[in-house]
């Protein structure tokens, strides 16, 4: 099968086995063969052939000859992509008619346990791992309105959390950030300043993230080490107490921080488009 490895990779991706998708362009480049040479040109075993070509029957990739011993050929390839096509746009018409109702059910489920648990405004829960933590943040950014402060000492790449901060700032949103700048993130700190109003370096150590957005929730990320592995959890709230102490400490670093200029950072280029890890 020299020559088609792209078309075989791609023919995966719309649920093809690569047994069924070397079947079908055998087919197609050769035209009507019986069972025994499809595995011949395919180098699919002979073993598993015909439960391929009744893969393929099933899924009308292939039409087969009546008669001893049988044979088969390609459908017309317009014909079988369209079909295939259609299919997914209903399974994906349906999911988002069931998404809906699993959306509207599931908010009455929130809204009941938060009536139980939560007080007034006042919530506090945990997220687990770094993807959540990216997740948390990103979704945050989307609600934001107004001004989103972020205390990092990482400053790393994740596209959900920049696309998040591009939209946001379509809608007015400012950004600023402070860190410490080490030789290990000033790259990723040189990326940030193009999406951030203004980031400055804070003259000493800074222990964990903080993100406040709007002076109405916040997130932070601690970080510990479990059976020698690194792990992470989030505490996301709307407690303003809590919210408040934040921007006390955001006041403090603030006060011995320095903006930064572009003759501070260096950027590498590679490192930049390798590194998309997040905060």
């Amino acid at each position: 099968m020299e020559g088609y490895t792209n078309i075989i990779d791609e023919l995966r991706q719309f649920g093809f086995t690569q047994y069924e998708s070397k079947a079908y362009i055998t087919l197609i480049s050769k035209g009507v063969l019986s069972g025994p040479d499809i595995s011949k040109f395919s180098k699919i075993p002979k073993s598993k052939i015909y439960d391929v070509v009744n893969n393929l029957l099933t899924k009308r990739m292939i039409e087969e000859f009546p008669g001893t011993p049988r044979k088969f050929k390609a459908r017309a390839i317009d014909n079988v992509f369209n079909e295939i096509l259609t299919n997914k746009k209903e399974k994906i018409d349906n999911l988002e008619k069931t998404a809906e109702t699993l959306k509207t059910r599931i908010k009455g489920m929130l809204k009941f346990a938060e009536k139980t648990y939560i007080e007034k405004n006042s919530v506090i829960w945990t997220v687990d791992g770094r993807k959540a933590f990216h997740e948390k943040f990103a979704e945050m950014g989307d609600k934001s309105t107004k001004e989103v402060f972020v205390i990092t000492p990482y400053f790393s790449r994740n596209p959900l959390i920049e696309r998040s901060i591009e939209h946001a700032k379509t809608r007015g949103v400012t950004f600023q950030g402070i860190t410490s700048m080490n030789d290990e993130n000033k790259d990723r700190i040189r990326f940030y300043t193009n999406l951030f109003d203004n980031i400055s370096v804070f003259n000493g150590t800074i222990p964990m993230t903080i993100i406040i957005i709007d002076d109405k929730e916040c997130i932070y990320r601690m970080e510990y080490k479990s059976n020698g592995q690194n792990n992470y959890i989030g505490v996301h709230s709307t407690n303003p107490g809590l919210i408040n102490a934040f921007k006390q400490y955001w006041d403090g670093l603030i006060k011995d921080s320095n903006l930064i200029e572009d003759t501070d950072l260096k950027i590498d280029q590679t490192f930049l488009s390798e590194n998309k890890i997040g905060f």
